[in-house]
């Protein structure tokens, strides 16, 4: 849990505004761009741990993670617990309206981008949907921000299952969603049916 932590102490930078700006801190907010940073973020710390042979296209990865979510804009994100097939019908219907509204030369970068995710045929793109699963791990380890496992209903199966899916070729990562997820269980976060 040490590493965990000292993971997370990076994660005050999402609530560091700019300009002035302020945000009620006392219920968890967070946007798909806090999302973003965090997954580029733990992506320096994951990404030699679980590739010593550096055979992953870091740059891919991080293409991979900056277009992963974009389609979200067109109607929100919904947490994957509660994300249903009309959801994701939806957000793939959009994926060609918001990619089409970039710059010319990021429309088609941006969108094969988000299919390679979405397809997770390559290795790269199981890192970062692994990552992806492994980082809210890291923004909800903030005591108000874990109060959302109650608010969303999430149980801890619900929270637990695609974690270790996503993390069974990355043995680093999993043993992060073993050593967090069991101290949340242990203190009782999670909803009860």
């Amino acid at each position: 849990m040490a590493i965990a932590v000292q993971l997370h102490s990076a994660y005050q930078f999402k609530r560091t505004l700019r300009y002035g700006t302020t945000r009620d801190f006392s219920v968890q907010s967070e946007s798909d761009a806090e999302h973003v940073f965090g997954l580029v973020y733990l992506k320096e710390y994951f990404l030699p741990l679980e590739d010593s042979l550096k055979e992953l296209d870091g740059e891919k990865i991080a293409r991979l993670i900056l277009f992963h979510d974009f389609p979200e804009m067109k109607y929100g994100d919904r947490p994957y617990h509660l994300k249903t097939k009309e959801d994701e019908a939806r957000e793939r219907a959009a994926a060609p309206e918001v990619f089409a509204a970039l710059p010319p030369s990021m429309h088609k970068l941006g969108l094969d981008s988000w299919k390679e995710y979405e397809e997770r045929k390559s290795l790269e793109a199981q890192f970062v949907y692994a990552l992806d699963k492994v980082e809210p791990l890291f923004e909800l380890m903030d005591p108000v921000n874990e109060q959302c496992h109650i608010r969303l209903h999430q149980t801890y199966e619900s929270h637990i299952g695609k974690k270790l899916k996503a993390t069974e070729i990355f043995p680093v990562m999993r043993r992060f969603v073993e050593v967090i997820s069991a101290d949340k269980k242990r203190r009782d976060v999670f909803w009860k049916e």
